[in-house]
């Protein structure tokens, strides 16, 4: 029976520890307020400070060279430069020009 009584006192004593424990970890919860502002302060994503954003951008490879070179002329008249294709039309048809009206008020010459 000793032995009996004497698991028993140590599993009551075990279990108000515990409960002591819990409730003193209860109280401090309690003594920090919650707010909306705190848990959108946690989930907020976390953004680099300025100069490590800066020497990353340092050691970064910058954009590919350009390529010089000629062009390429297409068969309907616009030319190619890699990627990039330019086409200039004349407004005016053939044979004629375009001048602009006169302004009001004025005569034509």
């Amino acid at each position: 029976m000793n032995r009996a009584v004497r698991s028993a006192r140590l599993l009551v004593a075990a279990i108000l520890g515990s409960l002591a424990a819990s409730g003193i970890a209860a109280a401090d919860e309690v003594k920090t307020p919650i707010r909306a502002s705190l848990l959108l302060d946690l989930t907020a994503p976390r953004a680099q400070s300025r100069d490590a954003a800066y020497q990353e951008s340092l050691r970064a490879e910058g954009p590919a060279p350009v390529r010089r070179g000629l062009g390429e002329v297409q068969d309907d008249g616009s030319v190619r430069y890699g990627d990039v294709t330019v086409t200039v039309r004349n407004p005016c048809p053939p044979g004629t020009h375009y001048e602009a009206p006169p302004l009001p008020g004025r005569r034509s010459k």
